[in-house]
């Protein structure tokens, strides 16, 4: 299983934005002769989204989900959430959603072995990212065949749209 850290510039977010990629192309499996060959593409792929106060490699450092994706030949996509409930925010012209949704999904199919098939292509998330997988995978319900979304953090809403033009979320 490859482990690749990108940094690439996302329109949506005006900036460059880091993440993980979990990708089973080094992996060999014998073909129908016995002889090992590396496996190929296009992958089934798993867009994880991490939680508040976390990074693009809090699942890579605290869970085994490299040797649970490698189990199954999965790709993992993991993008780094900056505390933004993976929402859009018109205070700051930064637009998550379209990024989660669309940006990073045509970069990444671009760039890496990934299937364009939506019953290959899965959303999932903790606590912050649980929210936001389900708010993007249900918006962008034709790109997301299966959602997952682990303690979801769901009451969000009325709170943000009550938020000053720039808030300080744990001042």
């Amino acid at each position: 299983m490859a482990l690749i850290r990108i940094n690439f510039m996302a329109a949506s977010l005006h900036r460059t934005v880091p993440l993980m990629v979990c990708l089973p192309t080094d992996k060999l499996v014998p073909d129908e002769q016995g002889v090992p060959r590396p496996i190929q593409g296009p992958f089934a792929t798993l867009y994880l989204l991490h939680g508040i106060l976390g990074s693009e490699v809090d699942w890579i450092s605290g869970t085994r989900i490299q040797r649970w994706a490698d189990e199954r030949n999965l790709a993992v996509v993991m993008p780094a959430g900056e505390n933004s409930f993976y929402t859009d925010h018109p205070w700051s012209g930064e637009t998550y959603s379209q990024f989660i949704g669309q940006e990073l999904i045509d970069f990444t199919r671009r760039t890496f072995p990934l299937s364009h098939q939506r019953d290959q292509t899965f959303i999932g998330g903790l606590s912050m990212g649980g929210y936001g997988a389900l708010y993007n995978g249900l918006k962008f319900h034709d790109t997301f065949g299966a959602i997952v979304s682990l303690s979801a953090g769901l009451n969000v809403r009325p709170g943000m749209e009550k938020l000053p033009a720039k808030p300080q979320w744990f001042a």
